[in-house]
């Protein structure tokens, strides 16, 4: 019964849970003789940090980082998304970007445990 209760739980977390992209656009910087040029990194948005282009990472906020040709660039939610739980509270947990839920009654334990 607790396998049922724990594999029902886990497919409504991935059923309910979506992640979030936010795309961002790319730098576009004006040398001195007047041309447009493109950045040839990006710049992580929530640590400043700079990236070559074509590469990929993990950022803070648990987000997922691909920089493309010009600084274009695009972070995607690694958590999945809050979903919702019936009488469970959904936590992210920020080492593991993964999202758990605990129970509204006992907040030490985890949904679908007793």
């Amino acid at each position: 019964m607790k396998l049922l209760l724990n594999l029902a739980t886990f497919c409504i977390t991935l059923a309910l849970g979506r992640g979030a992209c936010i795309n961002f656009p790319p730098t576009i910087l004006e040398s001195n003789d007047g041309k447009l040029v493109f950045q040839d990194q990006c710049t992580d948005p929530y640590d400043k940090s700079t990236h070559p282009v074509e590469s990929e990472w993990n950022s803070a906020n648990c987000m997922h980082c691909k920089c493309f040709d010009g600084g274009e660039m695009k972070c995607c939610d690694r958590s999945g998304g809050i979903g919702r739980v019936p009488g469970c509270a959904a936590v992210v947990d920020p080492e593991t970007c993964m999202t758990l839920f605990y129970r509204l009654d006992d907040p030490s334990k985890l949904c679908g445990m007793s």
